[in-house]
């Protein structure tokens, strides 16, 4: 009789749980699409509005509709003959205001037309991992994207389709960074130290072979007349003549250095390896160390507020405000 009570008992239990189990409840109210940027390496920003954009590992892209402070995960759609997008995205532009591209592995562009919420690929190449590294608009409404092995592309329907664009590189180095005026001047940094210019909106181009022997990774155009080109163990080199004559610029660092940007108030900032972020305040004439020391790159910024930048590295996002004393963190390199 024991035995039996206490198998009722226990069909009694199963029984409860089951019905709690099945039993319609509320759930809690979690974000479902929030995400924690510091987890992803991310290799690009970009801004419209107080909407930002960050792309980085994995084909992953970001939204933040507060200037950084929280995020959550755009819309990524498969392209014709690429599947799942997975490869790494390198870098992100806003070309008007609803329209962003941004560039990736594979030969990757994706395409958004509101704002970033989603995305569609709209080149890719099967065959070929080499990636593309950036764009920007030149003055005649043309798209540039640049990438390994010499890759020059254009598009001249916002990013629809591109093609490539025929341009003599010795040695086929890998072109890293462009930056685009709205003069119709424009700059590619790229391997061994060469340059691509051109002065009519991207109709032709010319190589300029600086004499130093290592990899420009920036192009930043400091001023209606100065040029920047930056790269390997912290060289910078200035032009004032687009190019046909350069100097070299004292930086104090031998860190490499990745990007760089114009702030609203003329300052000049370049940033890279090791937490490195240089400062000028006279059109890159010379620069001063704002911050340095740790192990993680800064690879993208923007500026989200006058003085203060969110940056795109390693650890994902991050901000800071300049004007802050110099300080080696961690011990330095």
């Amino acid at each position: 009789m024991a035995s039996r009570a206490v198998g009722i008992l226990m069909a009694a239990f199963i029984a409860a749980v089951a019905v709690y189990a099945f039993y319609p409840r509320s759930l809690p109210d979690y974000p479902a699409t929030a995400t924690n940027p510091s987890r992803l390496r991310l290799n690009g920003v970009a801004m419209a509005g107080d909407r930002v954009v960050a792309v980085g590992e994995s084909g992953r892209i970001l939204i933040s509709d507060d200037r950084g402070d929280s995020w959550r995960n755009a819309k990524v759609e498969p392209g014709a003959g690429s599947g799942r997008v997975e490869g790494t995205l390198t870098e992100v532009r806003f070309i008007g205001d609803t329209v962003a591209l941004a560039t990736g592995h594979d030969g990757m562009v994706l395409r958004s037309t509101d704002r970033g919420d989603s995305w569609t690929p709209v080149r890719f190449e099967q065959d070929y991992s080499d990636p593309l590294f950036g764009l920007c608009r030149t003055a005649a409404s043309t798209l540039v994207a640049v990438g390994s092995f010499g890759r020059l592309l254009r598009s001249a329907d916002e990013g629809r389709t591109f093609e490539a664009i025929p341009v003599d590189l010795p040695d086929g180095p890998h072109l890293n960074a462009i930056a685009c005026a709205a003069d119709g001047q424009a700059m590619v940094a790229g391997e061994l130290a060469q340059v691509l210019r051109t002065a009519d909106g991207g109709v032709t181009w010319d190589l300029v072979q600086l004499s130093y022997n290592g990899s420009l990774y920036g192009v930043v155009r400091a001023s209606a007349t100065r040029w920047l080109v930056f790269g390997m163990r912290g060289h910078v080199f200035a032009t004032d003549d687009f190019g046909a004559s350069w100097r070299e610029i004292a930086t104090g660092v031998e860190t490499s250095l990745f990007g760089g940007l114009v702030l609203g108030d003329g300052r000049v900032v370049l940033y890279g390896q090791g937490n490195t972020i240089l400062v000028s305040s006279d059109g890159g004439a010379s620069f001063r160390i704002e911050r340095m020391g740790g192990r993680e790159s800064l690879v993208g910024a923007l500026e989200i507020a006058p003085g203060t930048l969110l940056f795109a590295g390693e650890k994902g996002i991050s901000k800071f405000t300049l004007g802050r004393p110099v300080a080696a963190l961690n011990g330095g390199l």
